[in-house]
């Protein structure tokens, strides 16, 4: 039987590469694919700390934003072909349950997550159904397109609220997806924009991109500064830590939006729920992908975003411990795995 290379997660702050069997097909409606470009998520850091802020199956490889080319398919698939290009929604959905036919397939009651529950991208081949697999140009750069699936994430958030030009919005903490989402902000349009970081090289990197005033809420009143410019404070604050409700709640002005994005499973905050009463706040949750990732394609395909602006790195599998090292320090922001 022919190996691989892989990340196997083995149990708490245990990720070991090691030599695996090659994934098969054993469903009709499966595809094999072989792995051009899988992107290290803050997810992956949570899994392997310990402890860890984020649960996944022992022995399980990790890695879930990849794109590939399908080398194999099942009876059943008529989707997509031997050859193509696919970015894949690693949420695998059953299409069945309530929530499925509610349409919420994030919220499905048989979610299996890629890379989490069963095996994942940070290998050279991983076999997902194809309802899953979406088809991309093969003009696009492999690193770029192994953003597809945190960019759609990026774009369930947005999709949920209603923002205009001439709007203001806060962004708190400038990894990926933070920077994803003021991207698509400044391209709104928006009139300001302000991102909220503490790890110095992230303040560094975000004030490089010219997008958004750049605060260092320890070394500056970013409630103050935001509420001096804006006269009342934010349109919208985006928590895209998992952590900062509080700071959230603080700096929408009333009738405002906070969206809360980043998960963070080990974070415990107390709240006054007088200040979301009195201030008449919407308080909304945004959980992974619903139905973005034809948009996330587009986005991708039509260059609207700068998404190689984001990129630090690019590595080989041997170099994946380094890779989770530096995003865990705050140092690297999308970097990229070629397996």
């Amino acid at each position: 039987m022919e190996n691989m290379k892989a990340a196997v997660f083995e149990g708490v702050g245990k990720l070991v590469i090691k030599e695996v069997p090659v994934p098969k097909i054993t469903r009709p409606d499966q595809v094999l694919i072989e792995v051009e470009a899988c992107s290290i998520c803050g997810t992956d850091v949570h899994i392997t700390a310990n402890p860890p802020g984020y649960i996944a199956t022992p022995n399980t490889i990790l890695g879930h934003e990849f794109c590939g080319i399908i080398r194999e398919k099942g009876s059943q698939v008529d989707q997509v072909d031997i050859g193509d290009r696919v970015v894949v929604n690693p949420n695998n959905y059953c299409g069945k349950c309530a929530y499925c036919r509610k349409n919420l397939p994030n919220q499905c009651e048989h979610i299996e997550a890629l890379g989490i529950d069963y095996d994942g991208a940070f290998a050279k081949y991983c076999v997902v159904s194809d309802k899953v697999a979406y088809k991309i140009s093969k003009d696009i750069d492999p690193a770029i397109a192994a953003c597809a699936e945190p960019l759609a994430c990026a774009v369930n958030g947005l999709n949920k609220v209603d923002v205009k030009p001439g709007d203001s919005a806060v962004v708190i903490g400038s990894g990926p997806i933070g920077l994803m989402i003021a991207m698509l902000l400044h391209k709104s349009g928006i009139d300001k924009l302000y991102l909220l970081e503490t790890a110095a090289k992230r303040v560094e990197f975000a004030k490089g991109l010219g997008i958004a005033k750049v605060i260092n809420p320890i070394e500056e009143d970013a409630k103050g500064m935001i509420a001096h410019e804006t006269g009342i404070g934010a349109d919208f604050v985006f928590d895209v830590t998992g952590s900062q409700i509080v700071t959230s709640v603080d700096l929408a002005r009333k009738g405002g939006t906070v969206v809360l994005f980043g998960v963070n499973k080990q974070a415990r905050r107390e709240i006054a729920q007088c200040e979301i009463t009195t201030k008449e706040l919407r308080v909304q949750g945004t959980w992974l992908a619903n139905a973005t990732f034809p948009q996330a394609v587009k986005i991708i395909e039509s260059k609207a975003i700068d998404l190689r602006a984001l990129i630090t790195d690019e590595i080989g599998l041997d170099q994946l411990h380094t890779g989770l090292e530096s995003l865990a320090r705050g140092e690297g922001i999308k970097i990229i795995v070629r397996p």
